[in-house]
């Protein structure tokens, strides 16, 4: 069963720790502490699986282990120095090795290491109930030269309640961000194994649960525990549990009285907007799945328990078929052999009579008739060898040995073909009278359903009858929305203006910002090329002898005219621009960083809102407008057909006419 386990701590000098020693528990390697000339190392019976995560500006002696934290210990000064931070965190004893190693790396690199963290990983499996994973984490700020200083924004990301009362802390919403981002990535990781174990980062309370939490028991308590000796801690935690199966039970049974009432409820509802012949429909449905409730999904798994059962049907009629067959066939062997053994035996008596004609003048005669006879029966022997080979071939599927075993084996066929093809019969008709019925109830459900939904949009009072059940269940998302004010289609089409308009101006902003950007890159390039060429033409001017090279070599004087030309280029083009200089460059460009920073994440997250609103909007648009229009057309068909009704009967009154 997966668990939920998410501690964190600050690694400090005040309490007598060291980020070496921390690092060298946690990764079972050997770690020199420099600071105090020591060696730090603790066996471990199972290797800890290790990494280290930097940051892209993060300079490569970070990944070294023993230099990471040395230099750390450098860094940090004061007696009473925070030196790391520290997460422990249980990993979901349902994935494998593979998919716990690349959960934990992933929710450190995105959650830690992108902010600029150096992030310390170790996986402990010395337990293999217990899988965990220990993260330490940098404190500073990062450059390409090594730890500047301490990030104090970070603080509100690991901040909890008993921090914050402390005052150093901006907030602690980063806290409870971090503790749910953890469940949303194990869950995700579990989901993707395919298993069912989900995590919270809930307490009990939270989720309104009874029953007590148990507490982490720390290694020393587990192995305690382990070794079957008791502990204060597996005490508390034994006591919980025989506390927790009482409330689990009553839990258990407060929930199935709420189902229950909850289905009551429902059939009440259901029932409010049903006709009398939907009532007795959806009755009739629930009395064939024995309940006094039912709903769609029942329905559903009834429908395809009963296709299942359709489905093996057929195999079972295409068995007797094909084995009905291997018996006539088999059958009709026999019959074609005794067939030819009759045949045989006459042609065979011929032979005998020809064999006693005494008459010499008929002896050539004789001679050729009965040679006709033999090969006769030749031909005849040949035929039977055939359908006794035929036979051969079913004896082993049809399980007979002799003539008077397959006709007996037959006979035993024939009566249980015919007892299960009825039983079949019986069953088939019993499907479709049931699937009739939950197919008239599942109707009158969603009918129901169509009505309790219209009730709410006026402009469904008349034509909610023409509204498709999936169009229903797009409604009911915003039936609490249509009960504080009438939704009708004039009101939406006048918030879908609005919020396309809303719309038009963000996306204008973004274009318009895009748009500065991309001018002020281009000047920056042009200003770059520029400088290189001045610098180029400093470099020529200066020189006395690119100076005389000039007057003697026509090449060099035109490369020279070239550059001047080129820059003189950039000069008019940025001038057309309006760059006013370096500094005003970087003034537009540092003001573009700031937008890009705080003003466009907003912007592009309003674009967001703005099309999730529309798309949704314009969703209760379509479901209206569908059904009114489907009313409108079936009155403009109602109303043909009684002209036309109309004029029929006046051409039946007025009779035919005579008068031509």
């Amino acid at each position: 069963m997966a668990i939920y386990h998410l501690s964190m701590q600050i690694i400090s000098r005040s309490k007598g720790q060291s980020a070496i020693a921390a690092a060298a528990y946690r990764s079972g390697e050997k770690l020199h502490d420099e600071r105090t000339d020591e060696q730090k190392f603790y066996a471990r019976n199972v290797q800890p699986e290790t990494m280290i995560l930097t940051p892209s500006n993060a300079p490569e002696w970070m990944k070294d282990r023993n230099r990471l934290w040395n230099e750390v210990e450098k860094v940090e000064k004061r007696k009473d120095s925070q030196l790391a931070r520290e997460l422990n965190i249980a990993l979901p004893i349902e994935l494998n090795h593979d998919q716990q190693k690349e959960l934990i790396r992933s929710f450190a690199q995105n959650e830690f290491v992108q902010k600029g963290m150096v992030a310390d990983i170790a996986i402990h499996r010395d337990d293999a109930n217990n899988p965990h994973a220990h993260i330490m984490l940098t404190m500073r700020n990062i450059d390409e030269n090594g730890f500047g200083k301490k990030n104090r924004d970070w603080n509100a990301d690991f901040a909890n309640a008993k921090e914050n009362n402390r005052g150093y802390v901006k907030n602690s919403e980063g806290c409870l961000s971090i503790r749910e981002q953890w469940a949303n990535y194990a869950n995700q990781a579990l989901e993707q194994a395919k298993s069912k174990e989900r995590i919270t980062h809930l307490s009990h309370k939270n989720r309104g649960l009874e029953v007590l939490p148990t507490i982490h028991l720390g290694h020393v308590a587990h192995d305690m525990e382990k070794k079957g000796k008791k502990s204060d801690r597996g005490q508390i935690n034994r006591e919980r549990q025989e506390y927790n199966k009482v409330v689990i039970d009553l839990q258990t049974y407060r929930l199935q009285k709420e189902a229950h009432v909850q289905k009551i409820k429902e059939k009440e509802k259901q029932f409010s907007f049903s006709t009398d012949i939907e009532k007795t429909h959806i009755q009739k449905a629930a009395s064939l799945l024995n309940q006094k409730i039912v709903s769609l999904d029942d329905i559903s798994k009834r429908q395809a328990e009963r296709r299942k059962m359709s489905d093996r049907h057929d195999p079972i009629e295409r068995h007797f078929h094909v084995q009905q067959q291997q018996f006539l066939n088999v059958s009709n062997h026999y019959d074609r052999i005794r067939d030819l053994n009759y045949e045989i035996q006459q042609n065979e008596e011929k032979v005998e009579e020809l064999k006693k004609s005494l008459n010499p003048f008929k002896l050539k005669e004789n001679n050729m008739m009965k040679r006709r006879h033999l090969d006769k029966i030749s031909d005849l022997e040949s035929n039977k060898k055939t359908y006794i080979n035929g036979i051969e071939r079913y004896k082993k599927s049809l399980r007979f040995s002799n003539e008077e075993e397959f006709y007996q084996r037959y006979t035993e066929f024939s009566q249980q073909k015919e007892n299960r093809l009825h039983q079949i019969k019986y069953e088939k008709q019993k499907i479709q009278v049931e699937t009739k019925a939950l197919l008239q109830a599942e109707e009158a459900i969603k009918t129901a359903k169509i009505r309790e939904i219209s009730s709410h949009y006026p402009d469904l009072k008349t034509a909610g009858k023409y509204l498709t059940y999936d169009n229903a269940l797009k409604l009911e998302k915003h039936v609490d929305m249509a009960k504080k004010t009438p939704v009708t289609l004039e009101v939406i089409e006048k918030a879908i203006k609005n919020q396309q308009d809303d719309l038009y101006k963000l996306k204008k902003d973004l274009k318009i910002f895009q748009t500065e950007k991309d001018h002020l890159d281009k000047i920056k390039s042009q200003v770059t090329s520029l400088e290189k060429t001045e610098k180029e033409l400093d470099t020529l001017s200066n020189s006395p002898r690119e100076a005389a090279k000039r007057l003697v070599s026509k090449k060099s004087r035109q490369h020279y005219e070239e550059l001047q030309h080129e820059a003189n280029h950039y000069q008019d083009n940025l001038k057309e621009k309006g760059y006013k200089g370096l500094d005003d460059l970087n003034k537009r460009q540092g003001e573009i960083r700031e937008l890009e920073q705080n003003v466009i994440p907003d912007i592009e997250k309003n674009i967001k809102v703005k099309e999730h609103v529309i798309e949704t909007i314009s969703g209760i648009f379509d479901a209206i407008q569908q059904a009114t229009r489907s009313q409108e057309q079936a009155q403009q068909r109602h109303q043909l057909r009684r002209m036309r009704s109309t004029n029929i009967n006046r051409a039946k009154d007025q009779g035919p006419d005579f008068s031509r």
